[in-house]
C-alpha cells in the first residue's frame, strides 16, 4: 500500500522513530485492494473497560491481526514466558509480549461481535502476532518463544511478516481460524471498527498530576500504568 492508500489509517501519526519505521515496513507489503485494511497508533475501550493500545491492525485475507511492534535490537534470548534483551551491557527482562497482544486480541473480538456492522457477518478469529522490527537483532529464543513471532523478511533469525501476512500456506487453508475474508466481511468489520470507538492512542493519558506511560501490570479488575509526577520527572511510581 502506498503512504497516501485509503486502505491505511493512521488513526494516530507515531512519535516514534522505530514504530513508525516499522509501521511503514508493513504498510508497503500490503496489497492496495480487497480485502485488505490497516490502521495504526489506535486504542479502545473493550466491554471490560479495560484500556488497549494497539500498533497496527490489519485485515488480510486469511483473517484480522493484532500486531504488537518491538524495535529494540541487540541480543534476544528466552522461552514463552520471559525475554531478556541485551544491548552492549544492559540486560532488559520482560514478559514474553504475546500473551499481552492475544488478550488485547480477545477482548477486540469480543467488542467487534457486539457492533451492528457484524450482525449478518461471522466475525473472523482476530490473532494476535508480534513483529521484531529492528534491523540489528540476534534472536536466540527458544522454539516454544518463537511462537507467533516475526521479524523482516531479508532476515532469517525470524519468519518473515510480509510474507506472513500476504501469503496463506496450504496448513492454513484447513485451519477454521484462517476462514478467508472477501471483500463484503472487509467493509462490514471496517464499519464495525467505526461502531467500536476505535479512537487514537492516548498513549500519555493523565490522572490527576500523573502523566501515565507504559503498562505495566494487568488483573482481572486493574490495569498498573508506570507514573511520573509534574513536580517530579525524573522518578517514577506505579499507577493503578
Amino acid at each position: 500500500m502506498k503512504a497516501d492508500s485509503k486502505r491505511w489509517t493512521q488513526v494516530e501519526a507515531s512519535r516514534f522513530p522505530h514504530e513508525k519505521e516499522a509501521l511503514d515496513y508493513v504498510r508497503d507489503a500490503l496489497p492496495d485492494h480487497e480485502p485488505y485494511r490497516a490502521w495504526s497508533n489506535l486504542e479502545f475501550v473493550a466491554k471490560d473497560g479495560s484500556i488497549n493500545e494497539v500498533d497496527a491492525l490489519v485485515l488480510t485475507r486469511k483473517g484480522l491481526f493484532v500486531v504488537e511492534i518491538k524495535g529494540r535490537g541487540g541480543r534476544l534470548s528466552g522461552d514463552a514466558g520471559t525475554w531478556a534483551w541485551k544491548v552492549d551491557r544492559r540486560e532488559i527482562v520482560i514478559d514474553n509480549p504475546l500473551y499481552l497482544a492475544n488478550t488485547k486480541a480477545k477482548r477486540l473480538k469480543e467488542l467487534l461481535r457486539s457492533q451492528r456492522a457484524l450482525e449478518k457477518h461471522p466475525v473472523p478469529y482476530v490473532h494476535a502476532l508480534v513483529f521484531c522490527s529492528a534491523k540489528d537483532l540476534s534472536v536466540k529464543l527458544s522454539p516454544e518463544g518463537r511462537t507467533l513471532i516475526y521479524g523482516r523478511d531479508e532476515l532469517t533469525d525470524l519468519p518473515g511478516i510480509r510474507a506472513f501476512l500476504t501469503e496463506t500456506r496450504p496448513e492454513e487453508m484447513a485451519d477454521s481460524k484462517f476462514r478467508p475474508v472477501d471483500a463484503s466481511l472487509a467493509r462490514a468489520l471496517t464499519r464495525a471498527v467505526e461502531e467500536a470507538g476505535i479512537r487514537p492512542s492516548q498513549r500519555f493519558r493523565r490522572v490527576g498530576s500523573y502523566k501515565l506511560g507504559d503498562l505495566l501490570l494487568e488483573g482481572r479488575h486493574f490495569q498498573d500504568f508506570l507514573g511520573t509526577h509534574d513536580t517530579l520527572p525524573n522518578e517514577y511510581r506505579r499507577v493503578r
